[in-house]
């Protein structure tokens, strides 16, 4: 009895030490809550609000290869395009190279054809050799890898932006134009036929055929309120278009276009990139040159050598922001460093003492028979699968009862008459599920499962209409056609309320049957007024 006592004792010493040593390793992979939510609501604010987005992503805490592992392509792609929304090239690249960096680390095979397609660009634009090319083709073998054909459409029309910007127009528009319906066909994002509308406006304008470029222009103007189309890149296509006839007819010595276009351009300065910018004050100098008004022109050209300076200025603080960034990184990654030394020592130092420990138990206990060892461990691992075996019959039981309770309620519920009685509480319901079965529902799908059976109608019928929505999705539009608010369906989906944002501002996308007049919670219920709330 002593003997197996001093053993239990041993036993428990043995142990001790090893959950110091595991407690130790875990506290160097521990991470604060996932701050995931933050990068989505930064994807939804991005086209319209770029300001708002870097807000949400400067709020993710250092070091982020820790806080966002497995999201950091995403995280940098977003920085570059807020690069791009502020015309810092330098920034730009830098952040989309990370980005390409880690899409290939994290398989995220369509992140890593975009980016790739805006090194290209960004590459192109500065020296066009086959760097610039290189990253078209790798942009081209991602895209096939994610079979993504939208992305495949736009690296097509990088080969006729090509012949665009070394003024092959008829090269370009022989690219374009045997493609322009399946560019038009792309309905999920009309992206890709404004782009080829844009270039066979500029180009037909350069080959001096106006009126096949104003067919073209007033194509692309259709698109306006395409809801596929943020408002600002629909702008930024226009004014350069307006700026490209514009300068067509001051070629001419057509004075009055040239005014009516650069007037227009003038209308929509916040639109503009720098090489629009840049056009609009020499196209303007040129103009009241030709008018022999050397005030106006000088005027002008003051106004675009200011706005060089600004340019430069701007580069030169992009390059010690980059500089100073480096260093803040080099002065982290040299803190963690000694942090994991650190923990490394301690546990080396854990190790050699459990070694020492293990030795001296070895040599006081070796005389112990082995058949005491065993009938200890097969007694413990008893006791042990009983205990477990008897706290699943509890679980199984309260399970059975929780559901048989559920339908009870449910079933009164669908007694009720009063439609509005019946959704609050129906409502209630939902928010006792949430607080009192965590244990037993812990994903969406399996909160599809359940509210399924409690109106087949309304799932059976937003199926039908609209087979692309996610389980997720259709939960959502389930609760805002119920009447609950943003914040209640985070809570019973157990997830942030930025999240549930970001999928109806998706979801506002996605129905197409959906115009700029009708919100989503009016579509629900004009389409889905009908259903009516079933028992089990």
């Amino acid at each position: 009895m002593i003997k197996k006592q001093s053993i239990t004792v041993v036993n428990a010493l043995f142990y001790s030490v090893i959950f110091l040593c595991v407690g130790l390793v875990s506290a160097q992979n521990y991470r604060t809550p996932n701050f995931y939510s933050l990068i989505d609501s930064a994807d939804v604010y991005i086209d319209e609000f770029p300001k708002k987005a870097e807000q949400f992503l400067d709020s993710i805490p250092e070091p982020i290869t820790s806080t966002i592992k497995g999201r950091l392509a995403y995280y940098y792609q977003l920085r570059g395009l807020i690069n791009d929304k502020y015309e810092e090239p330098i920034k730009e690249f830098q952040n989309f190279s990370l980005a390409l960096k880690y899409a290939k680390l994290e398989n995220e095979y369509d992140i890593a054809g975009m980016v790739s397609l805006e090194l290209f660009f960004n590459t192109y634009i500065i020296k066009r050799d086959a760097t610039a090319f290189k990253y078209l083709d790798d942009a081209k073998a991602f895209y096939t890898l994610a079979k993504n054909t939208n992305g495949l459409a736009e690296v097509s029309q990088m080969y006729a932006y090509v012949q665009f910007n070394q003024n092959n127009y008829a090269k370009s528009n022989a690219l374009l134009l045997p493609n322009l319906e399946r560019y038009k066909n792309i309905k999920d994002d009309q992206y890709y036929y404004m782009y080829a509308l844009f270039m066979l406006s500029s180009n037909y304008a350069h080959l001096n055929n106006l009126d096949k470029g104003h067919y073209y222009f007033n194509s692309l103007k259709t698109l306006q309120n395409d809801s596929t189309l943020s408002p600002s890149l629909y702008a930024s296509h226009v004014v350069t278009i307006n700026t490209c006839f514009a300068e067509v007819h001051l070629q001419h010595k057509n004075l009055d276009s040239t005014l009516y276009y650069l007037e227009a351009s003038g209308k929509m300065r916040a639109a503009m990139n720098v090489s629009d910018t840049k056009q609009f004050f020499n196209l303007y100098a040129d103009y009241y040159k030709q008018l022999g008004n050397s005030a106006f022109k000088n005027s002008y050209l003051d106004s675009l050598r200011v706005f060089n300076e600004q340019q430069f200025d701007k580069a030169l603080k992009a390059s010690l922001d980059i500089n100073t960034a480096l260093v803040s990184k080099d002065e982290a990654l040299v803190d963690v460093t000694d942090k994991r030394n650190t923990n490394r020592l301690w546990i080396v130092i854990l190790a050699i003492i459990l070694v020492a420990f293990g030795i001296v138990i070895t040599m006081r206990y070796k005389k112990i028979r082995l058949k005491i060892v065993e009938f200890t461990k097969r007694k413990d691992e008893y006791q042990f699968m009983q205990t477990n075996h008897e706290k699943l019959k509890v679980k199984v039981r309260g399970l059975e009862d929780y559901i048989k309770e559920l339908k009870k309620e449910l079933r009164a519920i669908s007694t009720i008459d009063n439609s509005t009685e019946q959704k609050e509480k129906t409502k209630a319901l939902y928010k006792n599920l949430h607080h009192q079965s965590s244990t037993f529902l812990a994903k969406e799908e399996n909160y599809l499962e359940l509210i399924n059976d409690v109106n087949i109608e309304f799932f059976t019928q937003i199926k039908t209409l609209h087979p692309k929505l996610t389980d997720s999705e259709i939960i959502i539009c389930y609760y805002l056609f119920l009447g609950f608010k943003n914040k209640e369906i985070a809570a019973f989906l157990n997830t942030s309320t930025r999240s549930v944002e970001s999928k109806r501002y998706r979801l506002s996308k996605k129905i197409e049957a959906l115009d700029s007049n009708l919100t989503l919670i009016d579509y629900l219920n004009v389409t889905f007024k009908n259903s009516k709330i079933s028992a089990f």
